[in-house]
């Protein structure tokens, strides 16, 4: 477990940053980076300390020029598992050492290899569920009837290994326990769902199923995560207009003030690309990388992640801690200002065009967040931010 500061040495170690030189240094080597880009550096007790941001979020030969700031929502890519993490330890923690197979859809149970019931929730949480990264195009059915995607040996090796289908699988954990009711999104529970469709084809069960559960997972989130920190996000990029058209935020659905979608930057190749789009539909996947934010919203729940009222001390430690590395459930760590930070950065990509994030948190309790719109010029980004917080230490 942690060996945890008091609060006095927190301030202190956050007292003895000067931002400017913090911010200074990001603006010289970010300048020019990437189409569009917000940083901002938060305290360990939640106060801003800083910010900058640069370029467009939609570039002027693109429609009406929009710069990019910190209320510009964009895609965060993986640094969307940290939501799904939180909201899961928050919600079922309960539930941490059960299989797998607890908790899939009952057909979805009688397919699975018996490996799967050796996988905890745990495992998964800790990517060391024997998955691949991602199953290209293979179902997930298909996927755990296989059994084990990684073979024996390197698995017995290296069980820990990064992967987004260990976090897509939420989906049904949460619709299975965490809600085990969706009425206010669907007239329809995953039990509901599953009864109707005992006889259906195994591809019409698969969708009513996913349908069901990631409205499940969506609602998750927002009760979990977006309302009790005042922050917005959404998960569903479907509409390809700019602006989005105001009907994204009517009813049916109540929970639209948490998934608004009016302040989004275009996704560009490149600092000089004059072309962007807005990113496809990620609603079966957000699980594990589809959320759109803002900088804002993204620097307050990295900082809410070292709140006891938001996220319990023990809850804390299963992620970010001075223990084994691979036991932790976020999944990078580095060393930065004096101890070990944890990170995780995030990419969305389609046809050529990106956009990244990264959250940073450091052994003092602060916390630095990225979000760009962009592919860069080849810098780093976790490098910089790092090597600007060590440099501005005084």
């Amino acid at each position: 477990m942690s060996s945890r500061p008091s609060k006095q040495e927190v301030e202190r170690s956050t007292a003895n940053i000067d931002t400017m030189k913090f911010l200074n240094h990001i603006q010289d080597k970010f300048a020019g980076a990437f189409k569009g880009y917000a940083v901002i550096l938060t305290g360990s007790v939640g106060k801003r300390l800083g910010f900058r941001r640069e370029g467009w979020a939609v570039d002027p030969c693109d429609g009406a020029g929009v710069p990019f700031d910190l209320n510009t929502e964009s895609a965060i890519g993986s640094v969307t598992k940290l939501f799904t993490t939180v909201a899961v330890l928050k919600a079922s923690r309960d539930q941490l050492q059960t299989p797998l197979t607890n908790h899939l859809p009952f057909r979805w149970k009688d397919l699975a290899d018996p490996f799967y019931d050796t996988v905890t929730i745990e495992k998964l949480l800790q990517h060391k569920g024997g998955f691949l990264k991602s199953g290209g195009s293979k179902h997930i059915t298909t996927r755990l009837a296989n059994g084990r995607e990684r073979s024996a040996a390197d698995y017995a090796s290296t069980p820990r290994f990064y992967s987004n289908t260990s976090m897509g699988i939420f989906h049904f954990i949460y619709a299975k326990y965490a809600f085990r009711s969706t009425t206010f999104l669907s007239p329809k529970s995953l039990h509901d769902v599953e009864v109707q469709h005992q006889n259906s084809s195994l591809d019409v069960y698969n969708s009513e199923v996913q349908k069901v559960t990631s409205a499940a997972l969506n609602y998750g989130l927002y009760k979990q995560i977006l309302k009790p920190l005042e922050i917005s996000a959404t998960c569903d990029a479907r509409i390809k207009e700019f602006p989005p058209s105001s009907s994204i935020k009517t009813p049916p659905n109540p929970a639209i003030e948490h998934f608004p979608f009016f302040s989004v930057a275009r996704s560009y190749a490149s600092p000089s690309d004059s072309g962007g789009v807005l990113l496809g539909s990620t609603t079966q996947n957000c699980a594990a990388g589809g959320l759109y934010m803002s900088a804002k919203d993204l620097a307050k729940f990295a900082a809410a992640l070292g709140d006891s009222t938001f996220l319990p001390v023990a809850a804390q430690d299963l992620m970010m801690n001075s223990g084994p590395s691979d036991d932790l459930y976020a999944f990078s760590t580095t060393q930065a200002d004096g101890g070990r930070a944890f990170w995780q950065d995030g990419k969305r990509e389609e046809n050529g065009k990106v956009s990244c994030a990264l959250l940073i948190r450091f052994a003092s309790g602060a916390t630095a967040v990225f979000v760009a719109n962009s592919d860069n010029d080849g810098t780093n980004m976790l490098t910089t931010i790092r090597d600007a917080y060590n440099f501005a230490r005084k």
